[in-house]
């Protein structure tokens, strides 16, 4: 039994005992029941283009019909899903291929995960260090709520690519490592522009060790170039020739692509011109490569560098819509619960790295990597600090900090004389994780919230959530719906039906409508749903009283429609259609 003990190998057990739990604390596996409307949404897309919807083409014609509603999603997220699709449909049927690759692909995003994490951290701090970084990695809910069964939309391939990305820094083979970097990276850039930020912070890192060392130049140079290269490559192949001409700051078109095709000319020409025989050189060489593409950033950024690019949605989708999405807010807007568990884990993980630094200051090159991973760190974290939703990267990059100091803190406590020292001490280092520190907050938090806090806690929804059924809905012939926002998946992947909009942005116009509809005074909101549809207007009306959105419309205007509606005080140009519950129909009379 002896290969058992292999860190490796126990790795690997930890990663199928964490599948086997998070399958097994799923709900409804024999149902399709989705975390949140943009894994709805995205099975709904990978339907269509299995359906024979054109690669290059991600519209949602169900949407904001005639035109359809644009989309900023990209293919690779699909391709996973429709390839386990494909494999399983023969075998289970159309349904249980769909069951099949919705739990499969986020267990698959997770491997990939797994192992970036478990090499990282064993060149980062050691073999001991990867295997316990791996235990802690496969422990932090933060982290493995994006890996969930039912959870395909693209967040789960962030993280993961955020861990190749953490891999390719800290491989001992520099020019392996680069590579590895500038796919990831790249890749992240393609699925998503929130990539950004960290394609500056892991190439910025590399330009300083770079810096430090003529050795680490391959690093920097070949993931400049893969980043470009593979970019460029990413660009065209999922989304056409429009990357090379269009300027859309939500994807990886001319403002970001062609600033990092610059820098995959100019930092090797760089290179090749100038040398890298002292620290003066590298650095002129690293400032003509990140000044190429700040200037290519300069000349062909136009409104991605003009202040949020979201702001061109329109006051109303803007002031009512985006700014009442948390998950999109800084840390200072959340709740002292959101607050915590964002910030406390990466906190307690920089402290823990730059103590690692402090203890191996006699050894240059340990000293250089826990500096590099505190600078990684500290960037994960500012950006965690400005979105909430990158809180699992933040949490991800302060495993390595934390590995290290409870190693160090239980080989002390295992040092000690009394037998009480050192169980105590051992288990008490379970405070030191992830997991540890977000659930002390939250104990801490909850001795000290206010009833107000306690209240607006316990305020979410509980009956129309992403997975909810619909048999009213259903049993109607394929109608036009006019629904809240977040329903609108669910209603796209449960029924035929057309609605007006939902939770994304480049719809900006069927949004706006959605949100007058419900907020204007009853005859005034009339003439907004019949203007939908290409002017045809929508069939039926479609409420839940239970969803945050519909109550924030109740709130925000106390005379419109969801707020009439919500008081019972029904206009008589909707008839209430039979049904029980927060979830309400209405059907739209046209006379």
């Amino acid at each position: 039994m002896n290969w058992l003990v292999h860190p490796g190998r126990i790795a690997c057990i930890a990663f199928l005992l964490c599948c086997i739990v998070l399958i097994g604390c799923a709900e409804h596996l024999t149902t399709l029941s989705f975390f949140d409307p943009d894994d709805a949404l995205r099975l709904e897309e990978v339907r269509n283009w299995i359906g024979g919807q054109p690669w290059f083409d991600v519209t949602q014609y169900r949407v904001n019909p005639p035109a359809g509603a644009p989309m900023h999603w990209s293919r690779i997220v699909d391709l996973p899903i429709a390839a386990m699709i494909l494999i399983a449909r023969p075998f289970a049927g159309p349904v249980g291929a769909e069951l099949f690759a919705t739990i499969i692909v986020p267990l698959m995003l997770l491997a990939g995960l797994t192992f970036a994490t478990y090499a990282a951290n064993k060149w980062i701090g050691g073999r001991h260090a990867a295997l316990l970084g791996t235990l802690m990695l496969l422990t932090t809910p933060s982290i493995l709520v994006q890996f969930r069964p039912f959870r395909i939309d693209h967040h789960g391939w962030q993280i993961m690519l955020a861990g190749f990305a953490l891999y390719g820094l800290f491989d001992p083979r520099a020019r392996r490592g680069g590579i590895v970097m500038g796919c990831a990276l790249a890749t992240w850039l393609a699925i998503s522009s929130e990539g950004l930020p960290y394609v500056a912070l892991f190439l910025g890192i590399a330009g300083l060790l770079y810096l430090r060392s003529a050795r680490e130049a391959d690093r920097l140079l070949w993931a400049a170039i893969t980043l470009g290269a593979a970019g460029l490559l990413l660009a065209v192949a999922t989304r056409g020739l429009a990357p090379l001409h269009a300027v859309q700051c939500d994807a990886l078109t001319v403002p970001y692509l062609f600033p990092i095709l610059a820098l995959a000319i100019a930092l090797p020409l760089a290179c090749r011109l100038v040398g890298h025989a002292d620290w003066r050189r590298r650095l002129i060489v690293g400032a003509l490569g990140a000044g190429a593409a700040a200037v290519t950033l300069l000349i062909v950024g136009g409104p991605c560098l003009s202040g949020d690019p979201f702001q061109t949605l329109g006051p109303l989708a803007y002031r009512v819509w985006y700014v009442s999405i948390m998950e999109g807010r800084p840390v200072w807007e959340q709740d002292i619960f959101r607050m915590g568990g964002i910030i406390v884990p990466p906190v307690g993980g920089l402290v823990a790295t730059l103590i690692a630094a402090y203890a191996n200051r006699k050894d240059s090159e340990a000293l250089t990597r826990w500096l590099a991973m505190a600078l990684v760190l500290a960037g994960a974290t500012l950006v965690a600090v400005m979105v909430m939703r990158a809180l699992s990267v933040a949490h991800l990059m302060s495993i390595p900090g934390l590995t290290w100091l409870v190693l160090a803190l239980f080989a002390k406590a295992q040092s000690s004389a009394h037998a009480i020292c050192r169980v105590l001490g051992t288990t008490a280092l379970v405070v030191l994780t992830p997991f540890g520190l977000s659930a002390a907050w939250v104990g801490t938090a909850t001795l000290l919230e206010s009833p107000a806090d306690a209240a607006q806690a316990q305020e979410k929804d509980t009956v129309c959530k992403p997975d909810m059924a619909m048999p009213a809905v259903q049993a109607l012939p394929p109608s036009m719906l006019f629904a809240p926002l977040d329903i609108g998946p669910t209603i796209l992947i449960r029924t035929d039906h057309r609605i007006v909009a939902t939770g994304h942005h480049r719809n900006a116009s069927g949004i706006s409508t959605v949100i007058r509809g419900f907020i204007a005074r009853p005859d005034a909101a009339r003439a907004v749903i019949a203007s939908v549809n290409g002017g045809k207007g929508a069939d039926y009306l479609m409420t839940c009283g239970d969803l945050n959105e519909y109550r924030y419309y109740v709130k925000l205007a106390p005379h419109g429609l969801a707020a009439q509606l919500a008081q019972g005080k029904v206009p008589d140009w909707l008839e209430p259609m039979p049904g029980k519950g927060m979830l309400r129909l209405y059907k739209i009379r046209r006379d």
